[in-house]
């Protein structure tokens, strides 16, 4: 890309793409439209002069009007299969009318599915009935499609990421290692933890939008270290300045998460249905709403089935591609990264 570009950020409103606009805002060397689905998620990027739009993935009108004089679309929006997929769709017909001369998608290592060994990007999709990655699969079969059709598409494959306003890989883990009910999980921990911090993915993003020899390719992005999900929580647990981590057994893990599957949706369920009137609450139902409350943080803060699958996955993500291509080189340490994030969450007052 030269000269000065107009860049849409679909999905700003949320950690991923909030990241990309402010870097996008503090490097000045572009201007930045932040799209978002409703204005209630607007309230981060306030804090900039920053042009903020209506961009509904699932509303054409909406897209439309975004899309007038940009130049280059990073689509970072996520929701449920039908944004994941049919808005991906409507977001590419739109910029190929609009004739941008680019659009990068931000897609996942999990189209790769249950694989193992070091994986690049000739590895294939792999079907796995999770509904996350394999919606993610036919969204990339979609850039592809209008790839042909002339539109200089580029997908990005990041693992886990993490760092201030991660909500899954920083805030709620941040919770479940003060909680005392995680540990490290002995076998099943000891698969390798694929960790990209933000602002690694971040350049990684702004260097495939910027390299013409990244039109119609895709790249795995992660970051410099290889470690396991057990490093991983103990790491973060000594950031965090807690007592270390118990070693929870193979097979305690495994009966936990048996039990706690059906009881998270039945918590879930009298949670919901125990409404409280204004006036007349009884000292029996306070009490009763504050043990289903209990019980709730608990099922929260323990592993469940599909935790285990992930921390015992043995697959790396390779970035050689990226480097190459790119000229990418991720710079922030597990270390480094997790200091960051700590003082993020000590400063808004996260940390109990």
């Amino acid at each position: 890309m030269t000269g000065k570009e107009k860049i849409l950020v679909t999905g700003s409103g949320g950690f991923i793409g909030g990241w990309i606009v402010e870097m996008l805002h503090l490097d000045h060397s572009t201007d930045v439209r932040a799209g978002i689905r409703s204005w209630s998620s607007a309230a981060r990027l306030a804090r900039f002069p920053i042009e903020i739009v209506l961009c509904d993935v699932m509303d054409k009108d909406s897209i439309n009007r975004s899309m007038t004089g940009v130049t280059c679309v990073i689509h970072c929006a996520i929701g449920s299969r039908d944004v994941i997929v049919q808005g991906t769709e409507n977001m590419l017909k739109s910029a190929l009318a609009a004739h941008v001369r680019r659009f990068v998608h931000l897609s996942t290592c999990e189209v790769y599915g249950q694989v193992i060994g070091q994986i690049d990007e000739a590895t294939p999709y792999q079907y796995t009935g999770s509904p996350y990655g394999d919606a993610k699969i036919d969204a990339e079969n979609l850039c592809w499609q209008y790839g042909d059709k002339g539109l200089p598409v580029t997908v990005l494959r990041p693992p886990i990421v993490y760092g201030p306003f991660s909500t899954d890989w920083t805030l709620k883990l941040a919770r479940k290692l003060q909680s005392g009910n995680w540990g490290t999980f002995n076998e099943y921990g000891d698969g390798i933890c694929n960790l990209i911090y933000i602002n690694d993915l971040v350049a990684g993003v702004l260097l495939a939008a910027r390299n013409e020899r990244a039109i119609g390719e895709a790249f795995n992005l992660n970051g410099p270290e290889v470690i396991t999900w057990n490093q991983y929580f103990t790491k973060f647990n000594d950031a965090l300045g807690l007592p270390g981590l118990r070693e929870i057994e193979p097979q305690s893990v495994k009966l936990r998460t048996t039990i706690m599957e059906p009881m998270r949706s039945a918590a879930k369920f009298v949670l919901a249905h125990m409404r409280s009137p204004l006036r007349g609450i009884s000292q029996r139902f306070r009490q009763a709403r504050l043990a289903m409350k209990g019980a709730e943080q608990s099922l929260t803060t323990s592993p469940r089935s599909t935790d285990l699958s992930l921390f015992s996955r043995k697959a790396e993500y390779l970035t050689s591609k990226a480097q190459t291509v790119l000229g990418y080189k991720p710079g922030f340490t597990i270390d480094s990264g997790l200091k960051l994030s700590t003082l993020w969450l000590d400063h808004l007052g996260l940390l109990s």
